[in-house]
């Protein structure tokens, strides 16, 4: 690879396994990749930056090393539906991870229609639904 900034050690690849463990109950083969990133905003430059990544279930996953303990992480089903999650990178590889296979399997439920879009959000109205008050 080609980038100035370190591959994955043991230890945060034992992180995404762990991950892979506790939503699949199984390893998962990890490949290691190089992506190119914007890793600046507002700026056009592509920086290659290391990256593991895994298919399951018919799902992409790319975690992207960006730095030391920061990271940034896709999923993506074509090359039309692909997913960041959130504006900010992590700094922690358990968290960055995590939230990134929550996030899809959120995304899969509402893709399935087993979880309606517009929960918590503005209906025709403009008023919110939050869902039912709990005591």
């Amino acid at each position: 690879m080609t980038t100035a900034i370190a591959e994955f050690d043991a230890l945060e690849r034992r992180a995404v396994e762990a991950a892979m463990i506790y939503r699949y109950g199984q390893l998962v083969e990890l490949k290691d990749a190089e992506v190119e990133l914007k890793l600046v905003a507002g700026r056009d430059d592509l920086t290659p930056v290391p990256a593991v990544y895994w298919n399951e279930r018919d799902v992409q996953f790319v975690v992207c090393k960006l730095g030391d303990k920061r990271y940034r992480s896709y999923f993506f089903y074509t090359d039309e539906e692909q997913y960041r999650i959130g504006e900010q990178d992590y700094d922690v590889i358990e968290d960055c991870v995590r939230n990134l296979l929550q996030l899809q399997m959120d995304h899969e439920t509402i893709r399935k229609g087993a979880f309606p879009k517009s929960l918590g959000k503005a209906d025709d109205t403009g008023e919110e639904y939050l869902g039912p008050i709990i005591i």
